[in-house]
């Protein structure tokens, strides 16, 4: 297992990279390891393209994969597909696809019919035309939850119909659960991989029933307790605008509001639920009509306050401020800044250790969140950026790309700004866990047959 030289072939591997985003599977499959070499890409984000074509110029990038599978708004047949000739030959088909719904309408029959008008539908036009001998398709792990069972059935038939041998069970794999040595990073990120393997014309049935080439578990012994933020950052004195990163003067109120509450409390443990300091009531106003969840955490946040009235009522007639943010009570924070949800426990279990500082906090529309300084939350396409409490500041997009495995410089030549930057990486696959995954798949499947 390993190395792609471990694997016999005639030639370099040809990959196609479609819904490619800034290009993590082109930066994961050009590795000196595998040497693969991209012969098309297709992106329909204009600024992913520029980020895409400042880095490989030379690779063929188009902007619609309808292009290639439709001509004059009409579907194409695999065989016109081919036909058609815009299509390199490849061996490995590449794609972070988009999950559109399926439709289960009682009227369609079949799985061409299920998939058509979804993205996912022209990546196996393009897999039935050109057959490469490995896909490897990446989603988020919601494609095959239990809500969504008969997407995922579908995908795994029509994948299987098409020739190719693929587990029942999809591959979740993040990037925390990956040592260093593995290339892993300290985001936790679930992610669906599907990688499957061309059978070719003559096979079994049975053929196509793969065991799971890869699992969600660490990767040679790896903890992911391990992890230390600290060690992916930067030096602040190598921040470029640094101040742009810091954080503002209300949040640094909001914290230290919620921080002078955290070490007041006579207790050890702080609870689980989300503490929401309107709800700091003896007793919870009316709750008819409200969701089950609601009424829950309004109850145990009233017997919280019960249980702490002397301390909170103290607290609550307290006024914040820092810098230029004008003096205030709690009860005049944005109600999202008067939730707060501890997720520390296990890293600072006594009330003489607790220190948000200390911690990773996220300003999330539900609430501040704190939790360990291990690893991170997923990165998201929407401005919720990690902050590091030590640091007091946000994480730069230097950073994240690190965390998403990618070279920085890959990330940041096209020279956008950070909000588009951010929303590419928090789009984007991980490197690392793509080169996990393609190992697995490499050494799961026969040996490799390069396109003619």
């Amino acid at each position: 297992m390993g190395a792609l030289s471990s694997h016999p072939m005639k030639d370099r591997l040809r990959f196609i990279d479609l819904f490619a985003g800034i290009g993590g599977f082109h930066q994961a499959l050009s590795d000196p390891e595998f040497d693969a070499e991209c012969v098309l890409a297709v992106e329909i984000d204009d600024a992913c393209r520029q980020v895409y074509t400042a880095n490989w110029p030379e690779t063929e990038l188009i902007e619609d994969i309808r292009s290639l599978t439709h001509k004059n708004g009409v579907e194409l047949s695999p065989g016109e597909i081919r036909d058609h000739g815009l299509i390199p030959p490849h061996d490995v088909l590449c794609a972070g696809f988009p999950c559109q719904p399926f439709s289960k309408s009682g009227f369609q029959e079949g799985v061409n019919d299920k998939t058509r008008g979804t993205l996912f539908h022209d990546i196996m036009l393009i897999a039935r035309a050109y057959t490469p001998r490995y896909l490897i398709l990446e989603n988020v792990r919601n494609i095959a939850g239990p809500r969504h069972l008969d997407t995922w059935a579908t995908i795994i038939k029509s994948l299987r119909e098409a020739g190719y041998r693929v587990p029942d069970e999809p591959a979740v794999l993040s990037p925390h659960l990956l040592s260093p040595e593995d290339g892993g990073s300290p985001q936790i990120r679930d992610r669906v991989f599907i990688l499957a393997t061309h059978m070719g014309d003559a096979h079994a049935p049975t053929d196509l029933i793969s065991p799971p080439l890869v699992h969600r578990q660490s990767s040679n012994g790896w903890n992911p307790n391990n992890w230390d933020i600290e060690t992916f950052l930067q030096n602040d004195s190598e921040i470029r605008d640094l101040e742009h990163y810091r954080l503002r003067p209300e949040e640094v109120m909001w914290l230290d509001a919620w921080q002078a509450l955290i070490q007041e409390l006579d207790v050890d443990d702080l609870p689980g639920f989300p503490i929401w300091s309107f709800a700091f009531k003896a007793c919870p106003d009316s709750m008819d009509d409200l969701p089950i969840w609601k009424a829950n955490f309004l109850r145990k946040n009233s017997e919280f306050y019960r249980q702490h009235k002397r301390v909170i009522d103290r607290w609550l007639r307290q006024k914040w401020g820092h810098g230029d943010a004008p003096l205030c009570r709690v009860e005049d924070f944005p109600i999202s800044r008067q939730k707060f949800e501890w997720q520390a426990r296990k890293h600072q279990p006594r009330r003489e250790d607790r220190d948000l500082w200390d911690l990773v906090i996220h300003f999330r529309p539900s609430g501040i969140r704190v939790k360990p300084p291990t690893y991170l939350p997923a990165l998201v396409a929407i401005t919720q950026t990690s902050v590091i409490g030590r640091r007091r500041r946000r994480i730069t997009p230097t950073e994240a790309a690190g965390l998403q495995g990618m070279d920085p410089a890959v990330v940041l030549r096209a020279e956008l700004n950070n909000a588009i930057t951010y929303r590419q990486l928090g789009n984007a696959v991980h490197t690392g866990v793509v080169k996990h995954a393609f190992r697995a798949l490499l050494d799961g499947g026969t040996a490799i047959q390069t396109a003619a």
